[in-house]
């Protein structure tokens, strides 16, 4: 019995302890966010700021681009998400559901496109918008994102809707529904978990994504966020204040939106973990 509570006790330490790793960069950039450029770059180094300021916040808005910036993170991710989940849902019902030829091989395909890097990709990617004259415009990188997240999210949906019984859709087909149908008025308010992992994860990427948009959106109003907080340091300086509050400001719909559909994403990605 000693010997379980300390096992306990220790699985409770290290889970601890890889939380406070997780989130002290976080914090970190959050205080120094609120302090004042004296305090950051003062020696010894001041943890907790003596008199917390929002002023950083306020010069970063004064700036006119870190809005734009934030802007169109919102409008290339958002759109890049939903085209993602339109198409994933339903080439991951065809992989669950319907037998045709060369499926598996085309199964093979998607998990192969999970491990390409990125790298590789983006080349070929910008030429072809480059040749359809889509450089700088929302479309090609919301393509782009398309192209690099849609296996995802064919692969968790995929998994998911194995798990649902199929005797809903032949309930559902002798009821008169076509195929269109029952995918979106019966499979996808079943299946709301998958959806909100894989449009979660699908979002969290395209927000973050920093090669492709820099490659195809050179024009400043139309970067991205990331892309812009990586323009802040200069050739003889580096804004801490600045970049740290505009970290904290990108990583704010992130935080916000994986606390509200928490629940949903676990049980999403794991549905379909213990059969294939």
């Amino acid at each position: 019995m000693n010997k379980l509570k300390i096992q306990k006790s220790f699985n409770y330490l290290i889970a601890i302890l890889l939380v406070l790793l997780s989130i002290f960069p976080i914090v970190w950039l959050f205080l120094t966010s609120i302090k004042s450029t004296n305090e950051i770059y003062s020696w010894p180094v001041k943890i907790f700021p003596s008199q917390p300021t929002i002023q950083n916040y306020v010069n970063l808005f004064q700036m006119g681009s870190f809005g734009r910036y934030y802007l169109n993170s919102f409008i290339v991710s958002g759109s890049a998400t939903i085209l993602i989940l339109i198409t994933g849902t339903l080439a991951a019902y065809s992989f669950a559901r319907i037998q045709f030829r060369g499926k598996r091989s085309l199964m093979m395909i998607v998990l192969a496109l999970l491990l390409f890097p990125p790298v590789a990709i983006v080349p070929p990617l910008f030429l072809i918008f480059r040749n359809l004259n889509l450089i700088n415009n929302y479309i090609s990188l919301i393509l782009g994102h398309t192209a690099l997240y849609l296996p995802l999210a064919i692969w968790i949906l995929m998994n998911y809707f194995r798990t649902l019984p199929k005797n809903i859709e032949d309930s559902a087909r002798i009821d008169g529904c076509n195929t269109f149908q029952m995918i979106f008025k019966i499979l996808l308010p079943m299946s709301l978990p998958g959806l909100i992992a894989a449009g979660l994860i699908t979002f969290v990427f395209s927000w973050n994504e920093f090669l492709l948009s820099l490659v195809l959106l050179s024009k400043n109003e139309m970067r991205t966020v990331v892309v812009g907080i990586s323009l802040y340091p200069g050739e003889y300086s580096f804004p801490w204040e600045l970049i740290s509050s505009a970290i904290v400001l990108a990583i704010i719909p992130i935080i916000l939106l994986t606390l509200v559909f928490q629940k949903y994403i676990i049980s999403g990605l794991t549905a379909g973990s213990t059969k294939y």
